[in-house]
């Protein structure tokens, strides 16, 4: 068992007793819902104006309060209506943050004032305490445009300037002081602003979605705060190309910032491993503790009790628990029959942690009953309370009807819910991966199956199956690869690559899933029309054509599902319960011509009849109890593994979440959540990923960058290892690329629109523009995609006085025989006097000459 003592500071959050409530708050509607933001100082509790939304000082601390109703979005425009809880379990969502700057000493006064705003609401609320520049992404999703954290001490541009970072999706504009090359890094994205001109300078390792916010932000700038006429000129700066400026811009950069000073941090290591969530109870400190200094509060004692995966039954409502959630946070969990003195310390138990493990992101506090999606999402097979979805999700499970390709175009909510874009009716082809050994004849790896009546796969094999439908934009295509739960690894990579093949053989047009046996996705499903049996072993037995795989003859099969998306058959073969025969109460038993249908007496009607589809035969129906002896007779020594598992009841999965996908180092993603998401959120120049929880949704923007395009899976495999929930690594993979959504896609945006990228501007149109206006002075047009792809400037760059250094002073990363690569292009050219691009034109043997005579051989 692992035990925390965790030292409380003796500060005003701690174990506080009810405060009277400030006057500021006495004017906070109670059952309405309101985006209110009030500054906080010591004498007072100020209510700003809208217009002040989204600017934070670093030297000032803050209240934001939200109040929503379930599912809708947060933030200065919600619409005020009344908040009506009818006791079914959905609550109106209440969040209170605070925020205070890094040079700021008033957060715990700040976390005192948020006390008495949840005093006055009377309802619970969630707390968050926000860290500056590591806010949660639900502070950052109430401001659209993002968020501004600046100094106070601004002064005016006399002679200097002032130099800001643009971070994130939802940006954070952060104001830098002194300004100093030390605060460039090559994966970042600065505005220098000074009083004759606006430089934004790009990291080479930069994300182009931070391109694009910075060139919008440089342009606001460079209007003025009339939003008039342009008041200054903008030059684009690029890593390691400052020379290349013209003359004028090039002196007033250096007038501000030293160009023979330059020296720009690196790019920054990818995060740590992740690990999974770790759930710790919170106890009373034991009686013979360490004697603490009066001032000081006794320690928080916290029990480690589970690692993740998590269940809300690991909750109990008599207890305070602390969940690490690593890079999502620490939260606090508050039972509802928790003693309210504990109640009181929850939050500085929660912070305790954090600064143990040196956390640096938000810390949030959540009751029982009251929990956000955000908290819900680290357990698993958590009910989630949405009864508008209830709706639709019992529509959508119940449907026969109305699944063809037009009416779900036009019902994508449906599509969503069900999980499918058609009803299977389209165009299947399929191949099974074969092993090298049965290739020895044949040039390909591939071998296509004739579409049977009843879908034979076996557990050992991978097979490829592309299916097309119509649908009114066109004709759509689905490219699946499923792989047997004990396939092993080499045909499963063998596999992935003639699928990849493909793939792009087709134009890389097809929507490519990758899925595993017993996850397979309602889709994939109801192209078999409820009859798709997976046997053990691996395939051998064809008909003379060798295309039809036929079924061993004798089989006892497994059924579970309720309707024909839901239908799998797994032989039951080894011992009771063997891997991914699933759930289910009724078995189909073949002995060569002869096929009985097993139902169990808790089987349901519907379950009967997926059973006797799967059977595609005639078939002699057995109910439990009223079994005959030729029935058991050709069961035989299986009679142990006709055990029946009762049918789930109905999930209420979570909402999707919607995830911008960041670009590290190479083999290396981060993802930053975006809450209450619509389609405007979706770019062209990002990726993102969809997970809707039985699957994740792999989005390319039409301009993102080229490594996201190759290694889309491995991007959704990132996601889901990264998760702290320790998710299933088997959950199925969509990759679809811009233009090519499925209603099943769309239909978790709300008023999706095909038409809504037909007038966007690339990054490169956006500073065409602004060439256009004469207000960018820029040589770099190369540069001007934003996607830089070339080998030089993938590589980091370092001095040259480094690489000239000696070998055991070199940096790991580089190379010895390419260590002209390191250089800037400012360098570089300065030391060979060419470009690298001329360079690598010359022979072999006189670039060996060139480097040897400048010391980099």
């Amino acid at each position: 068992m692992h035990i925390l003592e965790i030292g409380a500071e003796h500060d005003e959050e701690n174990g506080q007793a009810k405060v009277p409530v400030d006057a500021a708050f006495r004017t906070v509607p109670r059952d309405h819902t309101t985006f209110l933001v009030w500054r906080v100082t010591e004498l007072a509790t100020e209510l700003l104006p809208r217009s002040h939304y989204g600017t934070f000082y670093d030297t000032e601390a803050y209240l934001v309060y939200s109040a929503s109703l379930p599912g809708q979005p947060a933030g200065p425009d919600v619409i005020r209506r009344e908040i009506k809880e009818n006791g079914n379990g959905e609550c109106a969502e209440r969040h209170v943050h605070t925020w205070a700057g890094e040079r700021c000493s008033l957060g715990p006064l700040a976390l005192r004032r948020a006390s008495q705003l949840a005093t006055h609401v009377a309802a619970p609320v969630v707390t968050h305490r926000e860290t500056a520049t590591k806010e949660s992404p639900r502070l950052l999703s109430y401001f659209r445009d993002g968020i501004r954290i600046l100094c106070n001490s601004s002064g005016n541009l006399n002679g200097g300037g002032r130099l800001y970072r643009v971070r994130g999706r939802r940006p954070v504009l952060l104001q830098l002081e002194p300004v100093s090359w030390a605060h460039l890094s090559s994966d970042g994205v600065f505005v220098l602003d000074t009083s004759a001109l606006i430089v934004l300078w790009l990291g080479r390792a930069a994300n182009l979605i931070e391109k694009m916010f910075g060139a919008k932000i440089a342009y606001r700038m460079a209007r003025g705060a009339d939003k008039g006429m342009m008041t200054r000129r903008i030059t684009i700066a690029h890593d390691g190309y400052e020379q290349t400026l013209p003359p004028a811009d090039r002196n007033l950069l250096d007038a501000v910032l030293d160009l023979r000073a330059r020296s720009v941090k690196p790019v920054a290591p990818g995060q740590d491993p992740p690990r999974p969530a770790r759930l710790y109870k919170v106890t009373q400190p034991p009686r013979a503790a360490t004697m603490t200094v009066p001032s000081q509060k006794p320690a928080a004692r916290l029990e480690e009790i589970k690692r993740a995966p998590l269940h809300k039954a690991d909750l109990n409502e008599d207890n305070i628990y602390i969940l690490d959630a690593g890079s999502r946070g620490v939260w606090a969990w508050v039972g509802l029959n928790a003693p309210k003195p504990h109640c009181r310390g929850a939050l500085a138990a929660a912070r305790g942690l954090a600064r143990a493990r040196r956390y640096s992101g938000p810390v949030s506090v959540a009751v029982s009953g009251r929990e956000p999606l955000e908290f819900a999402a680290l357990f698993h097979e958590w009910n989630w309370c949405d009864s508008r979805r209830d709706v639709r999700l019992r529509a959508a499970r119940a449907a026969t009807t109305k699944l063809d390709a037009v009416s779900l175009s036009t019902n994508a909510w449906l599509a969503a819910e069900a999980q499918v874009p058609d009803d299977g009716s389209g165009a299947l082809r399929m191949w099974r991966v074969r092993r090298e050994e049965e290739c020895e004849h044949e040039r390909s790896a591939l071998q296509e199956l004739e579409r049977p009546q009843q879908a034979v796969f076996y557990d050992r094999d991978c097979y490829i199956a592309l299916y097309t439908y119509h649908a009114p934009t066109g004709d759509q295509t689905i490219l699946y690869y499923w792989m047997g739960g004990s396939s092993p690894n080499d045909l499963r990579n063998l596999g992935a690559k003639e699928a990849r093949d493909l793939y792009i053989k087709l134009g890389r047009l097809p929507i490519q899933a990758w899925v595993y046996q017993g996850k397979e996705p309602a889709h994939f499903l109801q192209i078999f029309k409820g009859r798709m049996v997976t046997y053990c072993g691996s395939a051998t037995n064809y008909d003379p054509s060798g295309r039809r795989v036929i079924p061993p003859p004798r089989a006892l099969v497994r059924v579970s599902g309720q309707y024909a998306r839901e239908a799998r058959g797994v032989e039951a073969c080894g011992t009771a319960g063997a891997t991914g025969a699933g759930a289910g109460a009724c078995f189909v038993l073949r002995e060569g011509a002869r096929v009985w249908v097993w139902c169990a007496a808790t089987a349901t009607g519907d379950e009967r009849e997926v059973a006797k589809n799967m059977a595609a035969a005639e078939h002699v129906l057995v109910m439990q109890g009223k079994e005959k002896p030729d029935f058991w007779a050709a069961l035989g020594e299986r009679r142990h593994l006709l055990i029946a598992s009762p049918l789930k009841q109905m999930e209420r999965p979570l909402p999707p979440r919607l995830f911008y996908v960041s670009i590290c180092p190479p083999a290396h993603y981060s993802f930053e959540e975006i809450v209450s998401f619509n389609q405007y959120d979706l770019a062209p120049e990002m990726a993102t990923v969809l997970d809707v929880h039985a699957a994740v949704y792999v989005w390319l923007g039409a301009h993102s960058c080229v490594r996201a395009k190759d290694d889309a899976r491995n991007i959704g495999l990132a996601y889901l290892s990264n998760d702290p929930a320790s998710r299933d690594p088997e959950t199925p993979i969509f990759v679809l690329s811009q233009g090519r959504e499925p209603p099943n896609f769309t239909g978790f945006f709300p008023h999706w629109k095909n038409s809504m990228w037909k007038g966007h501007k690339t990054f490169s149109a956006i500073v065409s523009a602004l060439e256009g206006k004469a207000i960018v002075q820029n040589g770099n047009s190369a540069l001007q995609n934003g996607n830089t792809e070339n080998q030089f400037d993938q590589h980091e760059k370092y001095p040259l006085s480094v690489l000239r250094g000696p070998k055991e002073h070199m940096p790991l990363d580089v190379d010895p025989l390419t260590k002209e690569l390191y250089l800037t292009h400012d360098d570089f050219v300065s030391t060979f006097n060419m470009p690298y691009s001329e360079f690598r034109t010359l022979p072999t043997w006189k670039q060996k000459d060139i480097k040897k005579s400048v010391g980099l051989f």
